[in-house]
């Protein structure tokens, strides 16, 4: 058997977590009910967005990208977190592993983009509403959901060719779910240029990022103070402060996998938690927040179930 079929075939062991018999039980349960919760809440989201016509807008036709990319960030954790909490061995095949992490870079990166994607999407709609429906074609749209995913897909491919280059020496993951950082530490050699792209490809999607989002709403800002109608400022300002708040909540999140990957005085537990958080509060959070501000989709999603609203 060569050294190829040996590493796709081998076993590795996650140490993640460090619970006690009495809590496993609690948390195994927990974690079920935050899985089946985010999918439902963003299979229904995006039913909705796929199927109402009257949803099939520029806005929303931007935003769809995001329960798919939360149900791929999720689903490449939960089930194998879920598995693991009730076994002996807390196993995952190096296959499986590759495949957790690419999905999790992909999440990331993708999370990143959908967001300045529709920052722009918001400063067209504000800033230049009577030429937005010129600009936001179906054409553009199509572009630009291409970029969304594309972009970030192949900057995660290159990180993952320059990562399994190397052959493997070590079979423990310190961590509840795979990605680069864990699988250069399976190897011995020397990992320098993957560290330098790495921080690279961060600091270059991050920039990319925070700058269109920055200029986008320090425009929109700038617009809304300037409109004499204070109903037509309030409506543009709920919309950029939904939007804002998502953004918000993903940095953050983001921000705390970078501090527990630099702080080595952090428990295991107290970074697990936090890389779980990362995959997890977006994704729980994006669909509640638009379900609540847009009143399109939440009319929509009103009639689905039935459900009467009444009024204050």
């Amino acid at each position: 058997m060569d050294n190829n079929s040996f590493t796709s075939n081998m076993m590795l062991t996650m140490e993640g977590f460090s619970l006690t018999p009495a809590s496993t039980y609690p948390a195994f349960i927990i974690a079920l009910l935050v899985f089946i919760l985010i999918v439902t809440a963003n299979c229904v989201v995006l039913w909705v967005l796929l199927f109402d016509k009257k949803l099939h807008e520029p806005m929303y036709l931007l935003f769809w990208n995001m329960p798919i990319n939360d149900l791929i960030g999720n689903c490449s954790l939960m089930p194998i977190l879920i598995s693991n909490l009730l076994s002996s061995t807390k196993e995952i095949s190096y296959t499986g592993c590759i495949m957790q992490a690419f999905c999790i870079h992909t999440y990331g990166g993708v999370s990143s983009t959908i967001l300045a994607a529709m920052a722009y999407d918001r400063y067209i709609a504000i800033c230049n509403p009577l030429r937005y429906h010129i600009i936001m074609t179906k054409q553009t749209i199509r572009k630009i959901n291409i970029l969304v995913w594309v972009f970030p897909i192949s900057l995660v491919i290159v990180l993952f060719a320059l990562a399994l280059r190397f052959p493997t020496c070590r079979y423990i993951i310190y961590q509840v779910y795979c990605d680069n950082v864990g699988l250069l530490k399976l190897t011995c050699s020397d990992t320098t240029v993957n560290n330098f792209y790495g921080l690279a490809i961060s600091a270059v999607l991050n920039a990319i990022v925070l700058s269109s989002v920055g200029y986008s709403y320090a425009r929109i800002l700038i617009t809304c103070l300037s409109k004499r109608y204070a109903d037509a400022k309030k409506k543009a300002i709920q919309t950029c402060a939904t939007h804002l708040l998502v953004f918000a909540i993903y940095k953050i999140c983001a921000l705390f996998i970078i501090i527990s990957h630099r702080i080595p005085q952090i428990s295991e537990n107290l970074r697990s938690i936090m890389a779980i958080a990362f995959l997890v509060i977006s994704p729980l959070a994006n669909p509640i927040i638009y379900g609540i501000k847009s009143k399109e989709i939440q009319n929509r999603i009103t009639k689905i179930f039935k459900i009467r609203i009444v009024p204050n």
